[in-house]
């Protein structure tokens, strides 16, 4: 712990005290937008992303993460039923634990498990949501094999003030509640928001596992949710300083699974987490230099009964506490160049009844990047060791490039990079069955993609983005049944390759209106690769091998409306059956008006407009029809 204190007391100390000459950087032009941007943005610019518009934002604000990008993008997202059921996605053939989800780039994805639980996400809850697919291991760090999810609040540096109320009523007893406003001038910003879910989720579904596949409702479903984000900006000239906190409570009573008779269940969880920063950023000459302090707790507690008066057979309590110190300087060599260097110490610590003592590490991290961006492209090297007290990961490299062939007309980007996944707290030390001898996951991506920009057909703009990739993976962790234990083993090599296409249309047509339209296909193929392994060739669960996403939207100056199919193509379950694919569509709209000076919105949807079965997991059902109806009061 002294350890611990000494290197965060070095970093605020240097943070505050660092002083150098004012001089600024007359010698070459870097734009204000560039030299504020967080590492991960500037150095992903070559990489394919994907950025949530805001109108999909705003009409979806109200769903959780995991909602929000089953509608939009192509990941394929795993949840255990209805709103506040544990979700998560994973991104091209990968798993949830190798998607590394960032609140303004501090990782927040569970010590413990691995994975990020986006049923914990409010969609609504951030200006900017932004998938990379295939993410750098040697940017991002460990689990990042399918990608990452970048979430943020930019503030505003403009003279202007808001208030936003929202509440939203849904089908199955949902209703949302939230406040959000912000403040802001030329050297402070602020944004706030508080919010509360609640949900009955007692749909009806046909329960194709009993005999004679009857009608079932959902009961013991409840879910109740609240929390608040805070976020404050200070320009001081040359001195940025951001501060955030985001703190949030869950209760969720897990309903019973399909199969023989009536669904029963008595389980329960609670999800409660605290998460804050405090960031510096500075410039002098021809430097950038960024100090940022994180902490971050996450608290489960989940019991079962036999019957509502017994005692409980289960009561398990997991806790975790992470200390993240991270500092780096950014250089601007010349106009085009820009190198940096990045240190970053994290102290961890979990407790967990299943652990039978409490689990510290240490972990370091150090990284060297460099960016050239003539007008001909953008171009990224990248190279980072992790070390811990623990493990020690292999060299991460990663080099990506974006390359105008045909300037404002067609893209060319290719990227190659090492990634690697340490073990997770639960693979290495659950008793029983933690294997503390697991390796780390690790291997190498492949890409390259071709991009046309928008260009004019039809009277309007269409634009085309093209993509393959390929992944290989060795010492991939899966559990395994030994004896009657289940334990993480290193189970060896995987591929998953495969292939991405997105196209938009845009066209301005008489008195106001726009149309817009946009196709997404995903093609994935992920297996095991080792020869000499049993499983060779074996596909692995829940992998669909097609993912498409359909929009199209209407758009006035009033009012807008839009459509959203969606399709996820048959998966293998963990046990070799196999999983039904499914067809999705959506109608939503928003209408708004001004009344005395104040903002108002009405917003609406139906989402599974055809009222399917379906699920995403085995033996948990998804909800049916629904409706929803919001409105949207904004004071400026």
């Amino acid at each position: 712990m002294r350890r611990l204190l000494f290197i965060t007391l070095f970093t605020i100390v240097f943070a505050c005290f660092t002083k150098a000459s004012a001089e600024g950087i007359d010698t070459i032009r870097i734009e204000s937008v560039d030299i504020i941007a967080p590492r991960l943005k500037h150095f992903s610019e070559a990489e394919k992303h994907q950025k949530v518009d805001s109108l999909t934002l705003v009409r979806y604000g109200s769903q959780d993460l995991s909602g929000l990008l089953q509608k939009v993008s192509l990941v394929n997202v795993s949840s255990n039923g209805s709103l506040g059921a544990t979700s998560s996605v994973s991104i091209r053939g990968a798993s949830a634990v190798h998607t590394s989800v960032n609140w303004n780039g501090i990782p927040i994805n569970s010590l413990t498990l691995g994975s990020a639980d986006l049923s914990l996400v409010s969609a609504g809850a951030f200006d900017d949501v932004e998938v990379v697919y295939g993410a750098s291991g040697a940017l991002y760090g460990s689990g990042t094999y399918g990608g990452a999810i970048n979430l943020s609040n930019s503030p505003s540096w403009e003279n202007r003030s808001h208030l936003n109320f929202h509440t939203e009523l849904g089908s199955f007893s949902n209703s949302k509640l939230g406040l959000n406003g912000g403040y802001s001038n030329e050297w402070f910003s602020y944004s706030g928001q508080v919010f509360y879910k609640y949900g009955k989720n007692d749909f009806s579904y046909t329960d194709k596992y009993d005999y004679g596949s009857p009608r079932e409702k959902l009961n013991h479903n409840e879910n109740e949710d609240y929390g608040l984000i805070q976020d404050v900006h200070f320009n001081l000239k040359e001195h940025f300083i951001d501060l955030g906190v985001w703190y949030q409570v869950k209760d969720k009573n897990i309903a019973g699974l399909m199969g023989i008779g009536e669904p029963f269940s008595l389980q329960k969880q609670r999800d409660s987490s605290l998460r804050a920063y405090v960031g510096w950023k500075h410039l002098f000459n021809k430097f950038r230099i960024e100090a940022k302090i994180a902490y971050l707790s996450d608290n489960l507690k989940y019991t079962d009964k036999e019957t509502a008066d017994g005692d409980y057979k289960i009561y398990s309590k997991i806790s975790s506490q992470r200390l993240i110190n991270e500092m780096n300087v950014r250089w601007y060599a010349l106009e085009k160049f820009s190198f940096d260097a990045n240190v970053k110490y994290n102290y961890l610590e979990a407790d967990a009844s299943a652990y039978g003592n409490t689990i510290t590490e240490n972990e370091t991290k150090f990284a060297l990047v460099a960016k050239y961006a003539p007008r001909f492209g953008k171009f990224v090297l990248s190279w980072s060791k992790d070390k811990s007290s623990e493990e020690d990961p292999p060299n991460m490299f990663a080099a990506s490039s974006l390359i105008h062939l045909l300037p404002k007309v067609i893209d060319f980007r290719f990227k190659i990079g090492s990634h690697y996944r340490r073990p997770t707290f639960n693979e290495r030390y659950w008793i029983p069955g933690g294997n503390i001898n697991l390796k780390s996951e690790e291997g190498w991506n492949y890409e390259f993609g071709l991009v046309v920009l928008k260009r004019k057909l039809a009277n309007g703009l269409m634009d085309l983005d093209l993509n393959y990739y390929r992944a290989d993976n060795k010492n991939t962790i899966s559990w395994q049944p030994q004896g009657s234990i289940w334990s993480p083993l290193n189970t060896g090599k995987v591929l998953s390759q495969g292939f991405e296409m997105e196209v938009n249309y845009n066209k301005n047509l008489r008195n106001n209106y726009q149309i817009h339209f946009s196709t997404k296909y995903a093609y994935n193929d992920t297996y095991y690769n080792d020869t000499s392994a049993l499983n060779y060739k074996k596909e692995l669960a829940y992998r669909p091998h097609h993912i498409v996403k359909l929009g199209t939207d209407l758009i006035h100056t009033k009012w807008n409306i839009g459509l959203l199919a969606s399709h996820r193509s048959e998966t293998i379950t963990h046990d070799g059956d196999k999983l039904d694919s499914n067809i999705l569509m959506d109608i939503n709209g928003t209408y708004k008006l001004k009344i005395a000076g104040t903002h108002v919105s009405f917003n609406g949807r139906i989402e599974n407009m055809f009222d399917k079965s379906y699920e995403l997991v085995k033996f948990y059902p998804m909800p049916g029809r629904a409706f929803y109806l919001g409105i949207n009061i904004k004071l400026k």
